[in-house]
């Protein structure tokens, strides 16, 4: 059922998440659902800060205008914007790296739990007669197996998650790319404006 509240508004005008909006009220994202929902309403700090949003929307009825691609800005970056796109840029670089152990580990841990399978067969292969009566050296080696054998060594990494973490992976690295773009072309117009 949509709502009708500011919150909602708000959410749906700039394409925010309820706990995207949340950080930014400086409140839960369950916090933002019941509001949304009309059963609560926000604390004063977070209502004064929802407010300063709504001030940003479009007077009823107006569209907002198209954003100005990046190669057609011509005014350039404040030192303070520069310092923000770096940050954000350290922060995907950051978070990337982070996503390329996770699936590096993963396929580490993947190949590690093939080889186990593969080398228990071999064992039981190879320790233990096809049929007959087992000796007492084969009985303690079936023992040792049969404690070897249910030890899982790592749950697999579902395909939709792993291809959640691939797709993260690829929109960070696009992000980081753009954001590099962005600053050598801010840098060359410092230089520009210095001279």
């Amino acid at each position: 059922m949509p709502s009708n509240s500011l919150a909602a508004a708000v959410r749906a005008h700039f394409g925010l998440t309820q706990a995207e909006l949340g950080r930014y009220l400086g409140v839960a994202r369950e916090q933002v659902a019941f509001v949304e929902a009309g059963k609560r309403s926000f604390a004063l700090g977070a209502e004064r800060r929802l407010r300063q949003l709504v001030l940003l929307l479009p007077p009823e009825g107006e569209s907002v205008p198209p954003a100005t691609p990046a190669a057609e800005v011509t005014k350039p970056l404040t030192a303070t914007e520069l310092l923000a796109l770096r940050k954000r840029l350290r922060r995907c670089r950051h978070e990337a790296t982070q996503l390329r152990y996770q699936l590096e580990t993963e396929a580490d841990r993947t190949q590690a739990q093939t080889r186990r399978q593969r080398s228990l067969a071999h064992l039981r292969a190879g320790l233990l007669p096809a049929t007959g009566a087992l000796t007492a050296e084969e009985e303690r080696a079936r023992d040792w197996l049969a404690r070897l054998a249910p030890t899982p060594v790592h749950p697999p990494l579902l395909a939709g998650a792993q291809g959640l973490l691939v797709a993260r992976l690829q929109g960070l690295t696009a992000e980081a790319n753009a954001l590099e773009e962005q600053l050598a072309v801010n840098s060359g117009k410092l230089t520009e404006n210095q001279r």
